[in-house]
């Protein structure tokens, strides 16, 4: 069975690999560290690869998440963090 046709009850709870594409130089890692508080992070939050300019700095994190919507929020949270110019 395809994933488009399994439900959310079959899909969740997952594991989910975020990535963050901040501006470099990034100050607010305590804010990324925040939106993640109560969240069943699987693989701590860790610097990547900086962009070949040196503009942005990359961040991942894994977590659980229960559901869509909480995957979702997550990424919202993640998103409105300063300097946070993408969230994957």
């Amino acid at each position: 069975m395809s994933p488009a046709m399994l439900g959310e009850k079959e899909l969740y709870p997952a594991e989910i690999h975020f990535g963050v594409v901040a501006e470099t130089p990034f100050a607010h890692q305590h804010a990324l560290l925040g939106a993640l508080a109560g969240c069943d992070v699987t693989a701590p939050l860790e610097p990547g690869p900086s962009s070949r300019s040196g503009r942005y700095s990359t961040f991942r994190v894994s977590v659980r998440c229960a559901s869509r919507g909480e995957c979702e929020n997550l990424a919202a949270a993640l998103s409105k963090v300063p300097g946070v110019k993408m969230v994957l």
